[in-house]
């Protein structure tokens, strides 16, 4: 199992400048301890408490392999307006508004957990009206260091009886730790990491998925409990394009449903392999929402 380390060493306390809200009451919470990375089995989560003077609030951010997205979850008491379907936030000086659903449960300790769902430290390019959706700009692990270095807190605005504003501090460094520890995760598969920066091609299914699973795999009461990122599906495809194993990520759905979800992908899933900087195939994997592997409704 891989193991928590302390990164003290590589992420010093930060002192954050005072970002602007729109409004004037909002909660300040500074770091109340030091940051903390937990290298897991299949994830890698940065952690680090925060402090108003009165209440303790946890923030981690968690990615489950290289790339541009992670997850963000506040633990802690945030208040929630009762009636509300979604959560507003923007990445602190001046980041663009985002909403998410609101995703809140309970810990076994019985504080809240506001999943904020997949997020990246840059924000996605907002279209023109009428405009198709706009691409963003291809994932560097140096072009995410620099968007997370002029991020310094998570302003919570939209869904809250009132404003939050998490003091991070310049998160460059956070993301170069992030960095690392999804490179040490993809080798920790038995995988070569290196070579996986140097892909041409990331392993693709070989037609469409919907349908690989069949609709009455998954209860309906259960949907929910896939979003946020949560239940991520991950099979580990050789170079022939063969799927060679299917596991859980992030497991929300019931270990029985997640066997026959595994079962059914290893059976009716096909893909086209990795290929590496030369253009050859290679062992890689490949990561998917449950939502895309079931038939389309009303069949």
């Amino acid at each position: 199992m891989r193991c928590t380390l302390s990164i003290v060493s590589m992420l010093a306390a930060f002192v954050a400048p005072t970002a602007q809200l729109h409004a004037q009451d909002a909660k300040r919470f500074q770091p109340s301890s030091a940051w903390a990375l937990d290298y897991g089995d299949d994830y890698c989560r940065l952690m680090r408490d925060f402090s108003d003077g009165k209440e303790t609030i946890g923030l981690f951010i968690e990615r489950t392999q290289p790339g541009p997205f992670m997850r963000l979850i506040v633990v802690g008491d945030i208040p929630l307006f009762r009636g509300s379907e979604e959560i507003g936030y923007r990445l602190a000086p001046s980041g663009a508004e985002r909403k998410v659903p609101r995703l809140r449960s309970v810990t076994q300790d019985g504080e809240q957990y506001l999943n904020l769902g997949p997020a990246t430290f840059a924000d996605m390019p907002v279209p023109a009206p009428g405009a198709p959706p706009a691409i963003p700009a291809p994932y560097t692990p140096q072009g995410e260091i620099a968007a997370a270095t002029q991020v310094t807190g998570i302003a919570l605005q939209q869904g809250l009886t009132s404003p939050a504003l998490i003091e991070t501090g310049p998160m460059g460094e956070a993301a170069g730790a992030l960095q690392t520890c999804a490179d040490d995760l993809v080798a920790s598969w038995g995988l070569d990491a290196d070579k996986h920066k140097g892909l041409t091609r990331p392993v693709m299914p070989a037609g469409p998925t919907a349908g690989w699973i069949t609709s009455n795999t998954i209860p309906f009461e259960d949907f929910s409990k896939l979003s946020g990122g949560n239940n991520e599906l991950r099979v580990m495809v050789d170079q022939a394009g063969t799927p060679t194993s299917c596991h859980i990520q992030w497991p929300t759905l019931g270990e029985a449903t997640n066997r026959k979800i595994c079962t059914a992908v290893m059976e009716n899933g096909a893909f086209m392999p990795a290929l590496d900087q030369s253009g050859q195939p290679m062992d890689s994997y490949w990561t998917t929402s449950v939502f895309f592997l079931m038939p389309p409704f009303g069949r």
